[in-house]
């Protein structure tokens, strides 16, 4: 995959707080306190401890129906997974639609699965302790390759379209929002295009723009070892883009890839998401992109 979460390495702030709401005993208070009081239910006390630092306020036995893998053949969660993976879709979608209206499809596709795909997923589900309380079976067909990080991504899905199904929309894009669209995701490297200089002649055609052309706007060391040059793209007076590198043919290419990454690149910040259109007085929609340039 081209595009890469930015914050792969961090944990999202909501994400960060259910973990430092997990309950932390003393050495002391485990040698003097009964391990179970009266009514304790040792199989659903780490379910509703999960849902608690989530803030999730769903049934216990939806909740742990959610938590418990397709692979187990009785009162799983592989239909609440199916409701969670459109869920999920749907409101990422809106939002990189709303975000970024004029990327192109393919880098769409790129950054909703860097958010919604299964890496992503198993990665949330592993910082929010989902692999202590999943109930799954490993298969009896060694031909059926099933691991933890799929078993993961799949409950995580499955919790959603618990959410959604016992809560409601809004309590479901609430949820997508503080512990998967709080990750912040660069989509300028899912642009990129194998063919940059033509997709541009075609991305301005369409547009009614005046051709792109190239021009060297610096160089240093042409007759050295280690030449730089720096070349711009232009569409008229307009410079559309700049890049540099140590052949002219190499500095064009990165001038004509930075010119297309500028221009379906362009992020709004200041937007109105689909889904909130009653909620506000007078909602006006988001501009809708031109269809990719086709090459």
């Amino acid at each position: 995959m081209l595009g890469t979460l930015t914050k792969s390495s961090a944990i999202s702030s909501k994400v960060m707080a259910a973990v430092k709401s997990a309950p932390r005993f003393s050495s002391a208070l485990l040698h003097t306190q009964p391990i179970y009081q009266d009514g304790y239910d040792e199989t659903t006390a780490p379910i509703n401890a999960f849902g608690a630092r989530l803030g999730l306020s769903l049934d216990t036995n939806v909740l742990k129906q959610a938590l418990t893998h397709k692979s187990v053949d009785s009162n799983n969660n592989a239909k609440l997974e199916f409701i969670g993976r459109k869920v999920s879709g749907l409101f990422v979608t809106e939002y990189i639609h709303s975000k970024y209206p004029l990327i192109h499809p393919g880098a769409f596709n790129t950054t909703l699965r860097a958010y919604v795909g299964n890496k992503s997923y198993s990665k949330i589900a592993t910082e929010v302790g989902l692999q202590h309380i999943v109930d799954w079976k490993v298969p009896e067909d060694d031909s059926v390759k099933l691991g933890q990080s799929a078993v993961l991504a799949d409950c995580m899905h499955a919790l959603v379209g618990a959410i959604y199904q016992e809560k409601g929309q809004d309590a479901a894009k609430k949820f997508i929002h503080d512990f998967v669209l709080s990750r912040d995701f660069d989509v300028r490297p899912t642009i990129k295009v194998q063919e940059p200089k033509r997709h541009l002649s075609m991305l301005l055609k369409q547009l009614n723009k005046e051709p792109a052309v190239s021009r060297l706007v610096s160089e240093t060391g042409r007759l050295s070892s280690s030449p730089v040059f720096n070349v711009g793209v232009f569409s008229g007076e307009n410079k559309l883009g700049e890049g540099f590198g140590s052949s002219l043919k190499m500095a064009e290419f990165r001038a004509n890839q930075n010119a297309l990454i500028s221009y379906y690149g362009q992020e709004y910040k200041d937007f109105t998401l689909p889904s909130d259109a009653e909620n506000v007085d007078k909602y006006v929609a988001n501009p809708l992109g031109n269809t990719q340039a086709i090459v």
